[in-house]
């Protein structure tokens, strides 16, 4: 663990800059035990490097806060919510099976949560991003957590997204995101964090209500052509 890592938690601001718009992003990791080896170790090193690239940019860095949980048998939150430059270093490790309604119904109530707390701040919030990112079918059904999806963004209270890993099942991820379904090819995640950060820059040159201009699709990761 980073110095900055062990800071005592009351010194971790919960916003910075509350009279600017915030972006609220969740980050939602399947873990399961298919996820070993390559992937997983890929998907940890994108998502500290995430974290550099972003920082590096000011106006995204002021303005993104950023949570993480990760699912497997079981959920867990792995880093609660704080602007991005106080994210901790991320190790995660693959296990078990992939069980995703209660992963995603906790996401979904960060995400409401988050909201809130901006109000309360006079914070204006940009609609908030949850991006699912799995290599496996779930083993749950998923039916209720999808339509409780799609209220919340019929709503405009967040835009749900997934990342399907090799051997992931195309159905479950399209029932969550519809057509925000993107694949990737291999195990480097680093085309899919590239394009996230490049995403949230994007955001953050826009206005909330507003729509960022697009971030083209580069190196391994795809949207595929659905019939």
């Amino acid at each position: 663990m980073s110095d900055q890592e062990q800071r005592n938690l009351n010194e971790i601001p919960k916003i910075i800059n509350s009279g600017e718009p915030h972006m609220a992003l969740v980050f939602l990791l399947d873990t399961s035990g298919s996820m070993s080896g390559p992937p997983i170790d890929s998907l940890n090193r994108g998502l500290n490097r995430f974290k550099e690239e972003v920082i590096k940019n000011k106006e995204t860095r002021d303005i993104l806060d950023i949570a993480i949980i990760e699912f497997n048998s079981y959920h867990r939150v792995v880093q609660e919510w704080v602007p991005v430059e106080y994210m901790n270093t991320v190790n995660l490790v693959a296990t078990g099976g992939t069980s995703m309604s209660p992963a995603i119904r906790e996401a979904l109530k960060m995400v409401d949560e988050r909201s809130r707390f901006y109000q309360r701040s006079g914070t204006t919030p940009y609609k908030p991003w949850v991006f699912l990112v799995s290599d496996g079918a779930p083993e749950d059904d998923i039916t209720a957590v999808a339509n409780e999806i799609k209220a919340m963004e019929t709503k405009g209270k967040v835009s749900f997204r997934s990342l399907g890993v090799p051997g992931y099942d195309e159905a479950p991820l399209r029932q969550l995101s519809g057509e925000k379904v993107f694949a990737l090819v291999g195990a480097d995640f680093t085309s899919f964090f590239n394009w996230v950060a490049k995403s949230m820059r994007s955001v953050s040159e826009s206005s909330p209500g507003e729509k960022p201009q697009p971030v083209a699709v580069e190196g391994n990761l795809k949207i595929p052509d659905w019939d």
